[in-house]
């Protein structure tokens, strides 16, 4: 187990940079990575199925944190590179783009934690 404190204001424009401030705080045994990403996930419906599936477009990663250590980001940039704009009120594509800030434990299966709810 362990602890992740995070906060973003952002607001934000292609080519334009997120400047994270974030404070991890390793509980865990294990070595872990501080990482942020900005991910594009796109949803089609196409033969009355819907698909999605997800794209890391930029990503940032901290320095290891061994047990008991803490790492903090103050202005730690992101680069937002130039995407694509979403269609509003399209009902057969959808994308839409999300911040993600976690920690990976190397060595371990992917563990994504959600921060959206």
């Amino acid at each position: 187990y362990g602890c992740v404190d995070y906060w973003v204001k952002a607001f934000l424009d292609r080519g334009d940079d997120i400047c994270i401030n974030a404070d991890f705080e390793n509980t865990c045994s294990r070595i872990v990575v501080p990482k942020a990403a900005i991910v594009a996930k796109h949803t089609y419906l196409a033969n009355g199925q819907t698909k999605m599936f997800t794209q890391k477009l930029s990503c940032v990663r901290g320095n290891h944190i061994t047990s008991g250590m803490s790492e903090s980001w103050r202005g730690k940039t992101l680069r937002v590179r130039k995407i694509k704009p979403s269609i509003l009120g399209c009902n057969i594509l959808r994308v839409e783009y999300f911040l993600q800030i976690y920690v990976s434990v190397p060595g371990s299966k992917k563990i994504i934690l959600d921060s959206n709810s």
